[in-house]
Parts: structure tokens; C-alpha cells; sequence
């Protein structure tokens, strides 16, 4: 059987890191069989799958019909294949990360920010990615990690870490607001305030589970 020095347990099966704290576990035997079958997850069946890939398909061919019948300066339909393909990258990471909801959702925030920053970079930078993307994402974020953890009823170390890069994320926009660098001031505003709300109220209630769950991911 495996052993987890960190833990204190001893598992079965062919698992390279324990599933409570992620450190890498001793072997102690030649224990082969695993206690849960892998079960594959297949997605060619999917018929909302399937018509996805067909919508972006139809999507994307009508786009450059009507460019071609409606030539403009602007060629707008790069814009929408850029849409469809940030969705698929979107679609895909939540596809990854299916097993652990708050990591999704921070990683749904990260991509979403940097995609719309270098979207209006390659539009001619206006600004709006700053000025309305990510903060609306980290606000957004906060919202729903918390609302699913409700609905799941998700003990708290499921989702305090994630809970907390997503406020220390949220901070960034109080960095655009020091730089002056933003049109519209008050979604930034929005954003840092909840933000420091959010890492105050976690750091002050639930100080004790932060500290026990840091020493357990960066195997202290």
C-alpha cells in the first residue's frame, strides 16, 4: 500500500500524489489494484457538443458571406472567429477543470481577462478590457464561487484558496486606478472595494482554515 507522511494514511492503489493534500506519496508494497476504476469521460456523443461545433461552423461561414456581400473597412468577421475561438478556449478549460468547480471558475477569470486585453489590444486598444471586462469578470467570480459553493453546500477549504486568488486578482484594478490609466472609473472602484471586502472578511473568519490549508498545498 501507499503511504502519506502528511496525512498519516495509508491508500490503495496506483496513485502518484494523496487526493487530500496533494503531496507525493511512498510506496510500501506492490499494491497494483485501484480501489476506484477510472471511469473515461467521452464527449463525441454529446448532442449539445456536437451542436456547438456545428453553430460555430455555420457561424463563422455566414460571417464571411455577409462580409463578402457587405464589404465594410472593418473586417469584423476575424472578430467574430476570435469570439468563437475565445469560447472553445473558455469551453475547454471548464471541460479540464470539471472536477473542481472554484479552480475553473478562477481559471475561467484569468482567460477571460487576458483574451479580452489582447482582443482590444489587436482592435486598437480603447480600453474597455481594463475599463469593464475585468473587473465585471472578478466581481462575477466572487459572486458565483459563492452561490455554488451554497448550492453544492462545498465545505470551506473546497473553495477558500480559490476564493482568495480571486480576491487578491480583484486588487488589480485598484493598480489601474493608481496608474490613471482608465475612462470609466467605477466598475475598478466596484471591484476593489468587494475585493478587500472579500479578503478581509476570509482572512478574519476563516484565518485559521487559510494558514492549515497553505501548509497542506505548498507541502509545508
Amino acid at each position: 500500500m501507499q503511504y502519506c507522511e502528511h496525512c498519516k494514511v495509508y491508500l490503495r492503489g496506483n496513485r502518484k500524489k494523496c487526493p487530500l493534500c496533494q503531496n507525493s506519496l511512498m510506496m510500501n508494497g506492490n499494491d497494483s489494484e485501484e480501489v476506484f476504476p477510472e471511469i473515461p469521460v467521452t464527449y463525441q456523443n454529446n448532442v449539445i457538443f456536437r451542436m456547438l461545433i456545428f453553430l460555430s461552423i455555420s457561424i463563422i461561414v455566414m460571417s464571411f458571406a455577409v462580409n463578402a456581400m457587405f464589404p465594410t473597412e472593418v473586417n469584423w468577421s476575424m472578430l467574430v472567429i476570435s469570439g468563437i475561438f475565445c469560447m472553445w478556449i473558455s469551453l475547454g478549460v471548464v471541460i479540464k477543470k470539471r472536477n473542481n468547480i472554484p479552480k475553473s471558475i478562477v481559471w475561467q477569470v484569468a482567460i477571460i481577462s487576458i483574451l479580452a486585453v489582447v482582443w482590444d489590444w489587436r482592435t486598437g486598444w480603447k480600453g474597455w478590457s481594463i475599463d469593464f471586462v475585468i473587473p465585471i469578470a472578478c466581481v462575477v467570480a466572487m459572486i458565483v464561487m459563492y452561490v455554488t459553493a451554497k448550492i453544492m453546500h462545498l465545505s470551506v477549504r473546497n473553495f477558500l484558496i480559490y476564493m482568495l486568488m480571486d480576491g487578491i486578482f480583484g486588487i488589480i484594478p485598484f493598480a489601474f486606478l493608481l496608474l490613471d490609466i482608465l475612462k470609466y472609473r467605477y466598475p475598478s472602484i466596484v471591484c476593489t472595494t468587494v475585493s478587500i471586502i472579500s479578503l478581509a472578511a476570509i482572512i478574519i473568519f476563516e484565518g485559521e482554515n487559510i494558514k492549515e490549508e497553505l501548509n497542506k498545498r505548498m507541502h509545508l
